[in-house]
């Protein structure tokens, strides 16, 4: 655990100083730039108003680009959350719809109800390092398991075939949409072109104040921190296996068959 917290950090830390580095880097061109038109006679200085037009634009697309991202990788968490707290309504269902058998296919399906959630469990404590290679064959044998239990008795009590089959159908179609679900994420080129926005627009602002000769870290300091803490909030929030803001299993947790 200590090491993934350890990337996490290395994260935020490569992020910021990328953007400190565009801010010193926007500031020594504007300050050379600025030393150039002094000693060339006949040149105008860039205008305050272009430089200032300029980094507005940038930032405000900037601003664009992380709010979407930002808002997209928190849906995406809120949904993966939401779909744990749905398994564990219908493997609660379908466990409480497993009286319905008679014996011993009755206590069969609960007791690969209860196996199956335990599994999930522990499946969850490693799925920072992905998903692993056991995972998907035990995962398919306890669904082969469950269905064969619900199966064999509803076809001993065919009465009580639609108000069981149903519940383990959606148990077993839960697993394969958080699969499917935890693999979105927000594109490669999408934050590449995150990182380089931020980065061009810290660099703006840094270059507008190598043109007037000074430089205020109290009011650009900040906003570097800011806007490195939003990369890093996004990154986060879009891993939330392997970040620090973590999917909780506690609806899993609470199935009282499940202690």
């Amino acid at each position: 655990m200590f090491g993934y917290h350890f990337i996490e950090f290395g994260i935020g830390v490569a992020l910021a100083v990328a953007l400190i580095v565009a801010l010193e880097t926007g500031f020594r061109l504007g300050r050379r730039t600025a030393r150039r038109n002094k000693e060339m006679r006949g040149k105008e200085p860039p205008s305050g108003g272009q430089i200032g037009a300029v980094q507005g634009a940038v930032l405000g697309l900037l601003g664009l680009l992380l709010g979407f991202s930002f808002a997209g990788a928190a849906s995406r968490f809120l949904e993966r959350q939401d779909l744990i707290m749905q398994e564990a309504n219908a493997i609660g269902t379908a466990y409480l719809r497993a009286d319905l058998l008679d014996e011993p296919h009755s206590s069969q399906m609960k007791d690969v109800l209860r196996e199956y959630v335990r599994h999930r469990l522990e499946a969850s404590k490693t799925l920072a390092k992905g998903l692993g290679e056991n995972i998907p064959e035990e995962v398919a044998l306890l669904h082969s398991r469950l269905w064969t239990a619900a199966r064999d008795g509803a076809l001993a009590k065919p009465s009580t075939m639609v108000a069981v089959l149903n519940p383990v159908n959606e148990v077993i179609d839960f697993h394969s949409t958080r699969v499917y679900t935890g693999k979105k994420h927000l594109p490669a080129l999408v934050m590449g072109l995150l990182i380089l926005c931020s980065m061009m627009a810290v660099g703006a602002i840094g270059y507008g104040c190598g043109l007037s000769g000074h430089r205020s870290l109290p009011m650009t300091l900040p906003l570097v921190i800011l806007i490195a803490a939003t990369l890093w909030t996004t990154i986060d929030l879009d891993h939330p296996r392997a970040g620090l803001i973590r999917l909780s299993d506690a609806p899993l947790e609470e199935l009282d068959f499940a202690k």
